[in-house]
């Protein structure tokens, strides 16, 4: 009886759950696109960011493992306290210094970079555990696609807003798209420490909001007072126990791999070498993903209500394979707005598959050390990605990247076929 009146006594706490991720995520978005923005086209210095992101990612390798440990030692409302307490705290300290000297030093645009990467690491792990914590079993699809849903609305005002504030806009007539749009009002460019301050304002806000979340737990969870070395074995010994987890659990995040390595390395460069293209291409590119996106979290978890996740996850790889070969031969922009909805459309239909797999087949006491092991694995890949495509080589010739991508993603998608049968008739050995 417990479980089956819960999930109205935590609705008000998934929803300000969802507004406090949603406030704080926006403006995240804004730096996470102005960054690398700002390396690639403002002071054209590409290998930089590449080698920040590679530094960033390979520091993720260990910190992704620890945050695993804390998801599943600590209470999680009080990890997202800390979490949005410290990005606050970052961010605005950064704008400060920005405002005092008139620009943001490169190391600091470095460390307000790695700080939003590194609390990404515990942000999803924890949000992750904590919706599976306070959701009944049979909605786990249904909880899914509603962060996907609420996390691309998100971006979609994130790139919209993130590309005029990069860039500004002049009252004027652009042609875009094959036609001419009038612009009757100006908007100023924004410079880096602006964008900082809103971002660490919104984490402030999102602190505040989640302070006030009251919720039931629905799951049973025992403290963790092991060392960290004893729990992270716990993580790596359930997956020893469960192969096929493992297996499922890599390949079916080799999309996500593929769409974070494209999103920071690949498509500044792509829009501005290939198509001959600037800020508002890249924020509609960002829209339009996003929209994808959204569209996935309304269909897919109805369109495979009946039918395993691991079927969605290889329906996605195919799609996702078919985006990458169309970016690698495609040099119009039309062409490539409209395949960032279908690439928008794999990403997220994989992670509410991927995710609502993983709530079935992993206890909520372990899923945060298990999360991480999949997250050093996935760090791995994409140290190795963005080291070999900051390439001057590759840097020249970005169509070849994606023609990899789109064999890596194909790759996956038959890894998850040849084991379809065996995942789907998957017993959990806990």
């Amino acid at each position: 009886m417990v479980a089956r009146h819960a999930p109205m006594k935590n609705i008000k706490a998934i929803i300000l759950l969802f507004i406090a991720n949603s406030i704080s995520g926006f403006a995240a978005g804004i730096s996470m696109l102005a960054i690398p923005w700002y390396f690639t086209n403002e002071i054209n210095q590409k290998p930089i960011f590449g080698v920040i992101y590679a530094i960033v990612t390979l520091v993720s390798l260990f910190w992704g493992l620890f945050a695993g440990t804390l998801v599943d030692k600590h209470d999680r409302q009080k990890l997202f306290l800390w979490e949005t307490g410290t990005g606050a705290f970052v961010l605005l300290s950064i704008a400060a210094i920005g405002t005092l000297l008139g620009y943001v030093p490169l190391l600091c645009v470095a460390a307000a970079f790695g700080t939003t990467f590194w609390l990404y690491n515990i942000h999803y792990p924890a949000l992750y555990a904590f919706a599976q914590e306070i959701t009944p079993r049979e909605q786990y699809s249904r909880i899914t696609s509603w962060l996907e849903i609420q996390g691309q609305v998100t971006s979609v005002l994130a790139g919209g807003i993130g590309a005029l504030l990069i860039s500004g806009m002049q009252a004027d007539t652009y042609h875009f798209l094959g036609y001419d749009w009038t612009i009757p009002f100006s908007i100023p460019k924004w410079p880096l420490q602006h964008i900082f301050l809103l971002d660490g304002c919104t984490y402030l806000v999102s602190f505040i909001i989640i302070n006030f979340i009251t919720y039931e737990s629905l799951v049973d969870r025992k403290p963790q007072n092991q060392p960290i070395k004893e729990q992270l074995k716990t993580g790596i010994n359930f997956l020893k126990k469960n192969p096929l987890i493992f297996i499922f659990g890599n390949a079916a995040y080799f999309i996500f791999v593929t769409t974070l390595v494209s999103s920071f390395i690949l498509i500044p460069a792509f829009i501005k070498e290939d198509l001959n293209a600037g800020a508002l291409v890249f924020g509609v590119y960002e829209m339009c993903f996003a929209f994808g996106a959204v569209l996935s979290g309304i269909f897919v978890a109805k369109a495979f209500a009946n039918h395993s996740p691991v079927l969605g996850c290889i329906i996605t790889c195919i799609l996702g394979t078919a985006v990458f070969l169309t970016y690698s031969l495609t040099g119009a922009i039309i062409v490539f707005v409209i395949a960032a909805i279908f690439q928008g459309l794999a990403n997220s239909g994989a992670r509410i598959m991927r995710v609502t797999f993983m709530f079935s087949t992993i206890p909520n006491a372990v899923i945060g050390r298990a999360s991480s092991v999949f997250q050093v694995i996935n760090v791995l890949f994409r140290i190795f990605f963005s080291l070999l495509f900051s390439l001057p080589f590759f840097v020249k010739n970005i169509s070849l990247a994606y023609f990899i991508f789109a064999l890596c993603i194909a790759i996956a998608g038959c890894i998850l076929a040849v084991f379809y049968k065996r995942l789907v008739n998957l017993k959990t050995n806990i």
